[in-house]
Order: structure tokens, then sequence, then C-alpha cells
């Protein structure tokens, strides 16, 4: 029995000491009740910095969920963040969050402006959000056109003109990101049917592309066959260097190591 008492006093040590910490204040609540002033600029796409001031003699520690809703100023803009964050506001001092937020409209002009933090929410973007939670991998784009599909059914072709693209035909990259972004989409409502999943020359090109014929057989539902392991339908599919997948992720972990070459 005595040499248990140590860990019993290592034990209640960490229970006294953790007693008292403050859980985070919502960023929300602390601009309320005027702890914090905040600004934010962003693009009314995927930018949006929040700076945070903190007037009092103190710290505060705040967060911010997921599913936090911006609105533009100048514009009509709304953006959604898509993680949620916490941070130490120093004493008189102010913080930067750069925060990744996806457009709520694919009308979104790409303007930059100042944003005002809002307690709106998105309710039809609760299952994408909780799929996005362990996902640090996903690409911003990715999780962009998976919200749209929630809130517009968006169409293959209106994502294309929304990102701007000219070409006739739609590249690898496009084609694997939009299998992807179907992948989330089996994970945060697998009940419903979108459009994009209809559409007939994006599943042909998706089955024909080997960076995304494995995982579209899965999400369209198809046998692999030969016994073969299907992969998760979650997995990131990698296409080109610094796209955010696992493999480059990995990469720039063992890049930064000391003495990497």
């Amino acid at each position: 029995m005595k040499l248990l008492r140590p860990i019993y006093w290592l034990v209640f040590t960490f229970a006294l000491a953790t007693a008292g910490a403050e859980p985070p204040v919502s960023v929300l609540e602390a601009v309320k009740s005027q702890q914090l002033t905040t600004t934010a600029h962003g693009n009314g796409r995927d930018q949006l910095v929040l700076t945070l001031r903190n007037p009092a003699q103190t710290a505060l520690e705040v967060a911010l969920p997921a599913g936090a809703v911006a609105h533009g100023t100048a514009t009509d803009s709304r953006v959604v963040s898509l993680r949620a964050v916490s941070t130490n506001v120093p004493p008189q001092g102010a913080v930067d969050i750069t925060l990744p937020v996806a457009a709520l409209s694919s009308q979104n002009p790409l303007r930059a402006g100042a944003f005002i933090l809002t307690g709106e929410t998105e309710p039809r973007l609760a299952g994408l959000l909780s799929a996005l939670a362990d996902q640090p991998d996903a690409p911003r784009a990715t999780a962009q056109l998976a919200a749209f599909c929630l809130l517009e059914d968006i169409t293959f072709l209106r994502w294309r003109q929304f990102l701007g693209t000219t070409e006739a035909q739609s590249t690898p990259a496009e084609i694997t990101l939009a299998i992807d972004a179907l992948g989330l989409l089996r994970v945060a409502a697998p009940e419903r049917k979108f459009a994009l999943a209809a559409d007939s020359d994006l599943k042909l090109r998706a089955l024909r592309n080997p960076w995304s014929r494995a995982k579209a057989m899965v999400v369209y539902g198809l046998d692999l066959g030969d016994g073969a392991v299907p992969p998760d339908v979650r997995q990131l599919l990698h296409t080109s260097v610094g796209d955010n997948c696992p493999i480059c992720r990995q990469r720039t972990l063992l890049e930064d190591r000391p003495g990497a070459p």
C-alpha cells in the first residue's frame, strides 16, 4: 500500500492544479460582455482573418466553434468556419486567427473586405462539420464543394463555373476533388441524393481516372472484384504536390524535422 501512495498523491496534486483552470470563453460571449473586441477581413470565399483584442490586464482563453457564420459588411457574402479554434489573447494585446471557411452561397463574389462575426449557424451543414472534425487533411475546396451540395445541390458544371474554370474538359485534379467531396457526403448525409453524384460524365471520367478509380467505385456502389479491399470513402486522394492530402502532410512533417535534407 505504501508504494501506491505517491501515485495517489500525484493524482490528487494534478486534480488540485486543474480544478481551478477556467474553460475557454466563447469569442461571441467575450465580445458581448466587452471582454474582447473583434475585427475580421476576408475574400468572401475561403479566407477569413479574425483579429481579437484584449483590453484587460489579464490574459483571456477563448474558443470559437466550427459553424460560426460571418457576414460581409459591403456585400451579401456569408461564410462559415469549418473548424473549431481556440487561442490565448494576451493582456492588452491582440491575436490574429486565420479561420478555414467556406462560402455559404456560390454567388459570393471573390472580393476582399470587412466581415462581422455573428451568432448565426447553418443547420444544413451540421453533418459535414462533424465529418470534418477529425479530417485535418481535407482541403478547403473539397469541403466547399461538399457544402454547396448540401446547400444548393450544385452540379459539377456549376462548380467549375464557380472556380472560374475555362477549359472545355475537366482536369484529373477536378475529378478527384469531386470524388473526395462525394466521399465526405456519404458520411455527412448518407440518406441524400445529389446532382453531383448523378452526373454521368463525371462518373465516367472518375472511373477512368487512375487517381480516383477505386474510390469512385465505392462511391458509386460498384464491385471492385477479385476480393479487393475497398478504400475508405473519407480517405483523401493525392492529386498534386502540396494538395494537403495525407501523403503531402507526411512529407511536410518529415521535411520540418531537424536534419532533414
